[in-house]
């Protein structure tokens, strides 16, 4: 009984700490990898993370807050030409939630199949920050693509599949990296698991 109640007060514990790391990559520029004309993001690591530690449904949870706090600072602090897009919750919050689903989900069935912590991480970690990329962009694409290019003047097509192929790939490197190391360290210091 007390093992499962310490089980519950970590699980609490670290959800808590990435929701609040969350929020402050959220609100300030260390969230942000500053590159032209749009910023990539690191924001959806957090995420990542807790879902690989803790499965897929602590990281829908985390993933719902970093997706509500991009739709209110979209809302509050327009600065971007895909800003009016993220005041939708379809686009800024669903494909979030996604992102700890896919990552925990991934990282639990690779763990089965290849029995490999470092190879299940990093293939993980890559499928979580895909589901971010692929996920907000792709419905931005299908449903602002006729308002973007009128507010852009030119075919937004093209606009929002470039951002996918570059800043998807900056963003997935920095997941792949930080997540796979970030992981691997509290699984040996915190939750004591056997590392491959």
């Amino acid at each position: 009984m007390s093992s499962k109640k310490r089980m519950s007060t970590r699980k609490l514990t670290v959800t808590g700490m990435m929701i609040a790391i969350t929020m402050i990559l959220s609100y300030t520029p260390l969230g942000i990898i500053p590159l032209q004309p749009v910023s990539a993001t690191i924001v959806h690591i957090p995420t990542i993370i807790i879902a690989l530690l803790e499965g897929p449904l602590v990281g829908g949870i985390v993933g719902a807050a970093f997706g509500i706090s991009s739709m209110i600072k979209a809302i509050t602090q327009p600065s971007g030409i895909l800003d009016p897009c993220f005041m939708n919750p379809i686009v800024s919050v669903l494909p979030r939630i996604c992102i700890g689903i896919v990552a925990g989900y991934s990282y639990k069935g690779l763990m089965c199949v290849v029995k490999n912590n470092t190879i299940s991480s990093v293939i993980a970690s890559a499928l979580g920050s895909l589901t971010n990329t692929l996920g907000a962009m792709g419905l931005i694409y299908f449903i602002y693509v006729e308002d973007m290019t009128e507010r852009l003047g030119t075919a937004a097509g093209p606009v929002i599949w470039g951002i996918i192929t570059t800043y998807g790939v900056v963003e997935m490197l920095a997941a792949v990296v930080i997540c796979t190391s970030v992981v691997l360290a509290l699984q040996k210091a915190v939750y004591r698991s056997k590392i491959a």
